[in-house]
């Protein structure tokens, strides 16, 4: 069983190559640090896990093959497509890291899907009155 110290490094050595990744953002979200990239939030870190948007094809594998598991917000409520990965001990904290890469390429993709942004909606005009 990992001690709390090799947690604590492993904690240490993904945050760290996440924000070696270029162009990342970090912001305090969710009680965990969060990395974004071109505005998009690719990844937070826990203490003990990370969390993802992977592409499609890649969240699937990592489903299947149980390297990961989708994350949860409650007992039972997904958050959206992401996936949780552990990062404890060394053989975690590499496939956290390569992960990690894969969620930042997604999030640079002028083709993804962004931030939602809010649509300004145009001022409704009253109805002009014809004069008599």
């Amino acid at each position: 069983m990992p001690s709390a110290r090799s947690r604590n490094d492993s904690h240490h050595v993904v945050h760290a190559a996440l924000q070696a990744m270029p162009e990342v953002v970090v912001k305090r979200m969710f009680g965990a640090e969060a990395f974004f990239t071109h505005g998009r939030m690719f990844a937070f870190l826990f203490d003990q896990a990370i969390v993802l948007k992977l592409p499609d094809s890649e969240r699937q594998d990592v489903l299947d093959t149980r390297m990961a598991r989708p994350f949860l917000t409650h007992e039972r409520a997904p958050f959206g497509r992401w996936v949780e990965a552990a990062i404890a001990g060394s053989e975690a904290a590499s496939r956290a890291i390569r992960l990690a890469a894969s969620a930042h390429a997604l999030a640079q993709r002028p083709d993804h899907e962004g931030p939602r942004k809010r649509r300004h909606l145009p001022k409704r005009r009253m109805p002009r009155v014809a004069a008599e």
